[in-house]
């Protein structure tokens, strides 16, 4: 399996992408929506971080290796609040005889637990 970047990643859960008839190769379409995945993988990341609770004495650089165990719930969370885009705080949806309720965004930082300082 190809290595993906994270927007890649969640693009491809998005399903916007293709495969090139000619090379068979992955295609990214929708590069319009970029700017708001990439913003929504910053949050998500900061959203990580403000849970992990890193001690004063983690650099940026230990920080961001540890994040990259934390790829798949970044991935999942921004496919979670791409979903809620135009619906803002929305509680439920209702239409035409389709209900719809949104898991609880909190439900996504499963394992995303804050460091522990053994006194």
């Amino acid at each position: 399996m190809a290595d993906y970047t994270t927007l890649e990643q969640v693009k491809i859960r998005l399903k916007q992408f293709h495969i090139d008839d000619e090379t068979s190769e992955v295609v990214f379409d929708s590069p319009k929506d970029n700017p708001l995945i990439e913003q929504l993988i910053s949050q998500a990341k900061a959203d990580i971080v403000a849970k992990r609770m890193y001690p004063d004495s983690y650099t940026d650089e230990k920080i961001a290796e540890d994040l990259k165990r934390f790829e798949s719930v970044i991935v999942n969370v921004v496919v979670y609040d791409h979903s809620q885009s135009g619906e803002d705080f929305m509680a439920n949806y209702s239409e035409n005889g389709v209900s719809r309720t949104w898991r609880d965004r909190e439900s996504l930082f499963v394992g995303v637990f804050p460091f522990a300082k053994v006194l």
